[in-house]
């Protein structure tokens, strides 16, 4: 096997899989990452493990799919106005 069909399947492999496993990069070229801790139910955490261990990705990355999922569908009640951060 050829040095470039190796590499073109080794790159095939280490490519994001979805758009929203890319994250932003800063100036320096560095991913930006926040750390943050929750606490949840010992059943939701359960329910995640499995997730993550079924589709067989890091648990961070099931929570992360899952609050974009619904900061997408989110949409603030018709009388109330958006505050900025």
């Amino acid at each position: 096997m050829a040095k470039k069909q190796i590499a073109e399947g080794l790159s095939g492999l280490l490519a994001p899989k979805t758009p929203t496993e890319q994250a932003t990069k800063n100036e320096r070229g560095q991913v930006e990452r926040r750390v943050v801790s929750f606490s949840t139910d010992a059943e939701l955490a359960e329910k995640i493990d499995y997730i993550a261990y079924y589709d067989r990705k890091a648990k961070s990355t099931v929570i992360t799919e899952a609050l974009r999922a619904y900061v997408a569908a989110w949409t603030p009640a018709p009388q109330e106005k958006p505050r900025k951060l």
